[in-house]
């Protein structure tokens, strides 16, 4: 479903037309549209229509499309809150990370050392 986005010369046809009684089906003849796109058009506003005001409705609502930054930080602050919950403190964070890769270390030079021996790599 893709969206048609009307400019304001369209709308300035549309108010035009459909003050002059014209059907929905000439008016979205005419403009090259489909008869829902211009029906929806035509009641955008709960009075009657204005090509202006329209035009205003449709670019106050453009400008309020996506998040906010406000609801990105309560997002954010939400996560935090959340992880804190499952998971203890944040600032034990870099010491979870510091004891992993202790572990790692370990297990790798355990490793190394089972499969080159160290007195065996001396004598050679």
């Amino acid at each position: 479903m893709s969206t048609t986005i009307l400019s304001f010369q369209n709308r300035v046809v549309i108010e035009t037309l459909h003050n002059e009684g014209r059907s929905l089906r000439y008016i979205a003849n005419y403009l090259g549209f489909s008869k829902t796109t211009i029906f929806n058009e035509l009641h955008r506003l709960n009075s009657e229509y204005q090509a202006g005001l329209a035009q205003t409705d449709f670019e106050q609502k453009v400008s309020q499309r996506g998040r906010s930054l406000r609801s990105l930080k309560t997002l954010n602050t939400w996560s935090r809150k959340r992880f804190k919950s499952r998971s203890g403190p944040l600032n034990k964070l870099p010491m979870l990370i510091h004891h992993m890769n202790a572990v790692v270390m370990r297990t790798v030079t355990e490793f190394c050392d089972d499969l080159f021996p160290r007195d065996k790599l001396l004598k050679s």
